[in-house]
Formats: structure tokens, sequence, C-alpha cells
């Protein structure tokens, strides 16, 4: 029973009972037009999302008017939503107190001790509801399960034969009875039960599916597989009788006739496409499920073929691909489901994403430029291609990406928000404005102060302009205490140092980050050149720069600045 929308069905009902001139408000106080008055701007401010202003005026309500039962009712269900237990379940309750006979009130009264898990007091509300409203059969199963969580076995017991007089046979009560059996530690009597259901309905799945899943559960996976054959002489080719096969063959670790039964299930036309996309998600999502992963890498590949027109097949085998790391695979996956359909935001983001991992910065350019003019505002698109936009340069294509980015985040979503500004940071200060990159991190760091890659970079751009080095310093060491041994974040330091004019404690910061770099780096190289040169160790410091230079002809970078360094064996700054 959904109670959440029963009870926005009576806030509904309530306030255009409110409009139609009913007396609700026929209290005896001097004041009741004020109520009235409060009360709808209590609904209104509900209805425009404030929550504070709406308990404000709800409480205004009770102030003048303690017995109002509809606004105890709005504001528990106010509290309710916020989590204030206590207040929610006094509210609620005053307001059944209030009015007896008023199913609503005791529905969210109910509400409220499922979310604080007091289930002892839930028997007594579902007990009145029965008496309220005899005719719905919905209350009588949550009076029996309100006994069965309470550990009334035989009460419930009674209710569900309560209910199979009243209403007639159900396959849900025979279910129930089972599950009490259990817990009452009677194997066989919920045996029996589920064998009723058996011989009642020998030709649905649904009761040896249930009474084999009964022998998973007792450890009997051998007896689980006998109901499954008979199930399946019943009805051959069940594809989720062969659901339960496969997992009773993995109980007995037979990986070999599971995966065949998966298989089998998955190639019937009995299940649709909807089913089979959540027995691959369910199999992909669970833990315990990781030895199976070369079967689900088949059966995904299986529904692309069985749907080779429908993008959702490619996206999810590409997504499962992704997930045991093939990236390069999940690429090709996620390019054949644009083709079929791109307009999925989802899809274009994990393209992005994997392409930029992979370091395939020509093609994550090609697809940002579609993918941020498809979607606007959508925060996580706009970010990923920002991010293709500032790895070749295009900054100003960056700079509007991560500025949409940030118009569109979720404000409570602070990991995504504080990368956004980070980013920000890195591309104004590619754009030369310096208040604006200093802004962007300032903001990053109120969000996250420990983001160790946004006190990198703003550390480092700082020293470069020769700006606020005791702060830059300060930040370049938090990094490295946070993350020790990363080589970009020691070179960093080091920089700083030696814009500090600390050159002996830069020598060690630099040859920290060589060690730790693990490959050859012009800039750590040239960097290392330039601390020596300031030490006064000139032929070793060209040596360095020497280094530096052969490096970048390597990787086409620009060695103009190494070049006349090496040639007037000086230092010299960037112009």
């Amino acid at each position: 029973m959904n109670m959440k929308s029963k009870s926005n069905l009576y806030s509904m009902l309530l306030f255009l009972f409110l409009i139609s001139g009913n007396k609700l408000f026929a209290q005896n106080t001097a004041d009741s037009t004020q109520v009235k008055d409060l009360y709808y701007q209590a609904l209104n401010e509900k209805a425009q999302g404030n929550i504070d202003g709406a308990k404000t005026n709800l409480t205004k309500v009770l102030a003048l008017d303690p017995k109002n039962d509809a606004a105890l009712f709005e504001i528990a269900r106010l509290e309710l939503e916020q989590e204030n237990f206590g207040d929610a379940t006094k509210h609620a309750k005053r307001a059944t107190e209030l009015k007896p006979d008023n199913e609503w009130y005791w529905i969210l009264l109910a509400d409220v001790y499922k979310r604080k898990q007091d289930f002892r007091a839930l028997t007594p509300i579902f007990e009145q509801l029965v008496k309220l409203k005899p005719e719905k059969k919905e209350y009588y199963y949550d009076q029996a399960y309100a006994y069965f969580l309470n550990n009334q076995l035989e009460k419930a017991l009674e209710a569900y034969s309560g209910i199979e007089k009243k209403f007639g046979s159900d396959d849900n009560i025979l279910v129930a009875r089972q599950e009490i059996y259990l817990k009452q530690n009677q194997p066989k009597k919920a045996i029996e039960e589920l064998s009723s259901l058996i011989k009642q309905q020998p030709d649905s799945s649904k009761g040896y599916i249930l009474l084999a899943n009964l022998y998973l559960k007792m450890n009997q996976p051998k007896e689980a597989l006998k109901i499954l054959d008979d199930g399946h002489k019943h009805i051959p080719g069940d594809p989720y009788i062969s659901l339960s096969k496969a997992d009773a063959y993995h109980s007995l670790k037979d990986d070999e006739r599971s995966n065949k039964e998966l298989k089998l299930a998955f190639a019937s036309d009995r299940m649709d496409f909807e089913g089979k996309m959540r027995l691959l998600i369910s199999l992909m999502s669970d833990p315990k499920n990781k030895e199976i992963t070369p079967v689900v890498l088949d059966l995904a590949d299986m529904l692309t073929i069985t749907y080779p027109t429908d993008a959702r097949a490619f996206a999810l085998y590409g997504d499962i691909l992704a997930q045991q790391k093939k990236l390069k695979e999940a690429r090709d996956q996620y390019l054949k489901a644009i083709d079929l359909n791109s307009r999925v935001n989802t899809i274009w983001e994990q393209l992005l994403q994997i392409e930029l991992t992979l370091g395939m910065q020509k093609e994550a350019l090609s697809h940002a430029y579609k993918a941020s003019a498809l979607f606007p505002q959508q925060p996580l698109t706009q970010f990923f291609a920002g991010h293709a936009f500032l790895m070749e340069k295009k900054y100003t294509d960056a700079r509007s990406c991560f500025e949409a980015a940030l118009n569109f985040v979720d404000e409570k979503n602070t990991p995504l928000l504080t990368q956004v500004y980070s980013s920000l940071g890195d591309t104004y200060h590619a754009l030369d404005m310096s208040n604006e990159s200093d802004q962007a991190y300032h903001e990053a760091l109120t969000l996250d102060s420990n983001n160790v890659g946004t006190l990198n970079n703003y550390a480092y751009y700082l020293s470069l302009r020769k700006a606020n080095l005791d702060q830059a310093a300060k930040m370049s060491k938090k990094s490295n205490e946070l993350e020790p041994n990363n080589p970009t974040f020691q070179d960093t330091y080091a920089w700083v140092l030696f814009q500090q004019g600390n050159y002996k404690e830069a020598l060690t910061w630099i040859e920290k980050a060589i060690a730790n770099s693990g490959e050859s780096s012009s800039a750590l190289l040239e960097h290392y050149g330039d601390i020596l040169f300031k030490l006064g160790d000139i032929d070793k410091a060209v040596s360095k720069w020497k280094e530096a230079k052969a490096t970048a002809q390597n990787t086409g970078e620009n060695v103009e600045l190494l070049s006349k360094k090496i040639d007037a064996k000086k230092y010299l700054e960037q112009q």
C-alpha cells in the first residue's frame, strides 16, 4: 500500500474541501478568519517548496487553535519529511485523538511509526483502520503483516485466515503463511503451504519457484532442483524457472550448468527486453556475483544481437564492459548506442569520460562539441565536455561548458560542484583572468578544503604569478601531506619554494618528485636545472636543461626557452 500517494491525495482533497466553503475551521475562537488565512498561507508556502514558511504558519494556527486537526496533520507530514520523528509522532497522534474517524490521520501515524521502525505501535493503528474501513482488503493485510513484524505469529496466522474467509483465497496468503511457518521453525508446514499452491496452479511457475527458493533458504539446493525440474515438465522452457535453476546450480558450485540456465532464460522470447535488462543490472550490481562476470558479458552481447536497434542494449553492454575496466571495448558499445539514439545524455557522459581517461583527446574534443550542444542544461555532460576542451586548449569553449555546468548543478552535489569550481579556476587562469581564477579556487576549497587537485593547482598558478606565496606554500604543503609521494604535487611545492628563494629545500623536493615520477619529464628536469643554477651549480644545471630539451623534443613540446637557457648558461624566465 502506497501511504505517501494516499496522503498526497488527501492534501489535494483537503484543499478543495477548504475552498468550497466547508466549515472546516468552525472553532470556538475569535480568530477563525486569521486561522483560515494562516492555514491557506501554509498550504501555499508548502506548494512553493518553502517548508520552513509552511511550518511557521501552521505553528501560528495551532497557537490560536490547538485543536485544529487539519493543521496538526499538515505539520506532522512536514515533520515526517524532515525526519523530525518525535514531533511528527506527537502531532499525528493528536490529530487521530481529535478525529478518530479520519482514516488519513491514522495512515500518517502509521507512516511515522514505519519510518521510526516502531512496529509494535503499528498493530493498534491497523486494527483501527480495519474497523473504520472494513471493506478495504489492504488494511487487513497491513494488520496481519504488522503482527508478523512484531513476532505475534499466531495472531498473524489468525489474521490471514480471517482475510481468506472474508475475501477468498489468495496466493499472497499462502506465501505469507509459509514465511510465518519458517519463522516458527516449522519448515514442513511451510513446504506444505507452497506445495498446495503448486497443486492449485500446476501450470504457473510461481509455486515451483517459491518452493525452490524455500529449499534454497534451507540450504537444500538438490531438493530445489527436483521441484524446478518438475516445473519445467509442466511448463517447458519457462525462463523464470531456468533462472531459479541457475541459482540452485550456483549454490552447488556447478557454474557450468548455472551459466547454461542463465543463457537459456536469456534466450527465451517469454522474457521481455525490460526483464532481461533488469536481470543484467542485478547481476552486475551484486558484489557476490564477481565470479560470473564472463557469463554476464556473454548475456550483454546476446542482448545486442537480439535487439540490434535498441540503444539501451548497447549502452548497458558498455556499462558492463566499463565496470570490468574494458574501456576501449566499452567505448565501441557507447558509439553504437549513440548512432542509434543520440539523445541520451548519460551515454555521452560515459563516452567522454572514457575518452579522456584513455587520452583520446582529439576524439573527446569532437564529441564534446556535439554533447555540449545537445545537452546545454546537463551539468555532468557539460563538465566532461569542458575537460575535453581544456585538454585541447580550447579555453573559451571550456569556460562556456564549466559555467553552464555551474548554472545547472544541484547545490547539494558538493563533489561535482567542487570539481566544477576547480576546473573553472584552471580555465580562468589559462585565459589570464587571475581574479576570477582565485575566486573559483576559493569557492572550491570552501566546499572541500582537502581537495588535493585544487590545492595543488591553485598553489602552482600563484607561484607562476609570484603572488601570495605564503598561502601557496601552505596549500602545496597540505596537498603533499594529504597525498604523499605524488611527483606533481612535490614539483609544485619545489617551485613554490623556488619562488620564495628557498633553493636548498626546493632541491630536496624536486629530487623527491623526480624519484617518484617513474619516467622522464621535461618540466621536472627543467625545474631541477633552474634550482641547481640558483644554487650555483651551473654545469649540472645546463646538463639538466639539455636532458629536459631532449625529452621535450621527443614529445613535441616547445623547447625555445630551454635552448636559450642552454646557450646563455643562465636561468631565464618565461616572458
